[in-house]
This record gives structure tokens, sequence and C-alpha cells, in this order.
């Protein structure tokens, strides 16, 4: 286990005992040190835990098809049918559900999705589901589960079209941008136009800061080499293009000045064309 992880894993433990010698009631909206400690489980318990499996089944439209119908038994009610969870019960879960289709799922190998689905993440909300879903199930799952991906990467993909003007295609970063900030969980920890968490500073008047673009790439990537003593997660598994969009999305947020309507298209969070 690496430095960063043994820390992190002790900080985990540390926090169970806070939490235990305090009230164990779930009708109220978590702490800060509650909200940081799931936020860090999604990331400390995978890695640490999950083998070096592989998906013995080849993917087929079968299968995907199969997987689709478990998925609709036993995680739709919380995710969405399409992956998003955007839906009820998923929003008001503490953090909330995580949308399926965001970069940050796609990074997880097939082994990682096996481990979580089997055996569920404490603090997240995320129950395990061995007793009622068998592996192979499971990997059926986890073919879905990889063809929602795809269907997003699909719909989000780039083109090579130019004939967009620069006004419409800073736009669509701004609107691709807020779509990241929410899959990624930013509003976990950072409050944006008065909603979100406040673990982090508030980012609705970031741009006015006169933080520099290559500043903002790097704290994604690094966090604690720009701020120190952030507990703010890396950003790595994000593309570069995606790094961009979320840069472009924080230096366009000035408070109440300068604000500008996203058209219709970019509002659903498609990427902008590129040259």
């Amino acid at each position: 286990m690496s430095r960063i992880r043994r820390r992190r894993a002790w900080g985990l433990l540390l926090g169970f005992v806070a939490i235990l010698s305090a009230s164990c009631s779930a009708d109220k909206k978590p702490s800060k040190l509650e909200t940081t400690l799931a936020t860090m489980a999604k990331d400390v318990a995978i890695p640490i835990q999950a083998k070096d499996l592989r998906n013995p089944l080849p993917p087929s439209q079968e299968v995907v098809q199969e997987g689709q119908a478990i998925f609709g038994q036993a995680c739709a009610i919380c995710h969405g049918a399409d992956g998003r969870a955007q839906t009820e019960l998923g929003r008001a879960m503490y953090p909330p559900a995580i949308d399926l289709t965001s970069p940050h799922v796609r990074s997880w190998s097939d082994a990682e999705l096996f481990w979580i689905i089997q055996n569920g993440i404490r603090l997240t909300g995320m129950p395990a589901w061995k007793e009622r879903i068998s592996e192979e199930d499971t990997w059926k799952l986890i073919h879905f589960l990889r063809s929602l991906s795809e269907a997003a990467t699909q719909q989000f993909s780039l083109s090579e079209d130019i004939s967009l003007g620069e006004e419409t295609r800073q736009q669509e970063w701004i609107a691709y941008g807020r779509l990241l900030y929410r899959q990624e969980g930013c509003f976990m920890c950072h409050q944006l136009d008065g909603e979100g968490g406040t673990i982090g500073p508030d980012l609705t008047v970031e741009g006015t800061r006169g933080r520099s673009d290559e500043w903002l790439v790097g704290h994604f990537k690094d966090p604690p080499a720009y701020t120190k003593g952030s507990i703010m997660p890396s950003f790595k598994n994000l593309t570069e293009a995606q790094v961009h969009a979320l840069v472009v999305f924080l230096q366009n947020q000035k408070g109440n000045s300068n604000r500008k309507d996203v058209s219709e298209s970019a509002a659903r969070g498609r990427p902008p064309q590129t040259r």
C-alpha cells in the first residue's frame, strides 16, 4: 500500500471512530466530516480490496440485454434507467448516487466494478449485492454499465465540424464543464450559486480570483501541490479536454456579473466541436 493510501486509510479509521462517538441517526444531513469520509471512501476502498479479476463473459447483445434487465430490477431506482442518477432517491442520498456515465466511473476497471457491486461501499449508500446478484449476473451487469458509458461518450463525442462560431463553442465548453462538475461530485464539497457543500471554497466567483488556466489545470491534477493541506482528490482520470471544460466553466463563474444564457444544445452538456 502506498504512503498516500495508508494515510487515507488511517484518516478513514479515525473518522469512523469520531462518527461512532456521535449520534448514529440517519435523518439529518451528514456533517462535513461524514461527507468528506464518504467521498474518500469511494477511492480508498476500491483499489485496496479489488482483486485482479477478468470478466469471463464475452460481450454480446444478449449479455448486455440481460445485464440491462438486472440493472432495471436492482439499480435503476437510485441510478436511473440511463445511469445518470437523476432519480428522487438517488439525489436524496448523502453523498448522492453516482452518475454511472461519468469519467470517474469509466476509469474503474471491471474488477473494481465487480468488487463494488458485490461488496458495496460504506458511507455511500451503495449496498452489497452478493446475496442477491450472482457473480455471473454481476459480470453481465458490468457489460451493461460499459454500454452506458459508450453511449454517453458517443453522445458527447467531439466533432470536426467547424461551422460553429467561437461564442457558441465557448458556451458549449461551459455547458460541458457544468455537466462534469455534477458528474464528478464537485458539488458535494463546493458551493455554487448557493447550492452544494461547504467543505471547500465557494466557487460562485471563482472566475474573479485571477487564477490562471494553468494554475487550475495543475490544481485538478495535484491539489496539495497548489493548495497546502488540500483534501481534494486528484482528477487525473479526466482527459485533457475534460479538464479544459472544467477550467472554462470555473473561469466563467463570476457571481451575477457577466452571466450569459447557455443554448439549449449546450445545456445538455455536449462537448464543443473542435477545429
